[in-house]
């Protein structure tokens, strides 16, 4: 098929750990030369967007920050867009980076949502003042995703935010009221936003059926798993070089 916007998902697509993909630079470029628009989504919220651009960029892999979002920059405008100007946020440092430069609080002791996000030096004591601080009454659980790992260096799997998300879920009793992040199409919403682009003339390729491609299905999008078991009703291919024979 004919697509005016490619979508890659980073994580396990692209790169595993510090390491590019195999032929990711050259698909990357063919992307470029098929369809208009390439973007490039990560759950990753450890890192801001120029952060995650300076990592591809040391891969030698030609890619503008403009082109890249991930779950910490939706977190923030979701917020953003929905009025929530104090929040108590269980996230690393470059999340709050990205919701005080929206005007956030990511501190407040009276905070109308706590956000949660991947934290990899996450601990219990994380918890003790989440426990303590006066939240507002309707407060929301709001988080960038529940991904339960990811894939580092060498196939290695590594804990995601999911296991941070359980113990805020089991420590407050209280449910997700929101996922910002894959699988919601909020992110495809976000990165396509005012470029009249219908939902079939976008391809995403990721690496995981749960988030990549329900990301996609809940869109109307086209999508490619990357994936060594393949799965019904869903196109696949074994490794990213392989999808230079599919996009066209």
């Amino acid at each position: 098929m004919a697509y005016k916007c490619i979508v890659f998902d980073l994580d396990g697509t692209i790169y595993f750990g510090s390491q590019p993909a195999f032929m990711a630079d050259e698909i990357i470029k063919k992307a470029r030369q098929i369809a208009k628009y390439v973007f490039f989504i990560t759950n990753n919220s450890a890192r801001t967007r120029r952060q995650i651009y300076e990592k591809l960029s040391s891969m030698d892999l030609e890619i503008s920050p403009a082109e890249i979002i991930n779950s910490g920059y939706a977190v923030a405008k979701y917020l953003s867009d929905n009025n929530y100007n104090e929040v108590y946020a269980i996230s690393t440092d470059s999340l709050k980076q990205e919701l005080r430069s929206v005007g956030i609080d990511p501190f407040s002791k009276t905070p109308e949502a706590v956000v949660v996000a991947y934290t990899p030096d996450f601990k219990l004591d994380d918890l003790t003042e989440l426990l303590n601080i006066k939240k507002k009454e309707d407060y929301k659980l709001i988080i960038a995703n529940r991904e339960r790992f990811y894939p580092g260096a060498g196939g290695r799997l590594l804990p995601g935010a999911g296991p941070v998300v359980s113990a805020v879920e089991n420590v407050l009793n209280k449910t997700t009221d929101f996922i910002v992040g894959k699988p919601n199409p909020l992110m495809l919403q976000t990165i396509t936003y005012g470029l009249n682009l219908k939902p079939q003339e976008i391809c995403v390729i990721g690496d995981s059926f749960e988030s990549d491609i329900k990301m996609a299905q809940g869109y109307g999008a086209d999508s490619i798993l990357i994936t060594s078991k393949p799965v019904d009703g869903c196109r696949c291919v074994e490794k990213l070089a392989d999808i230079a024979e599919l996009i066209q």
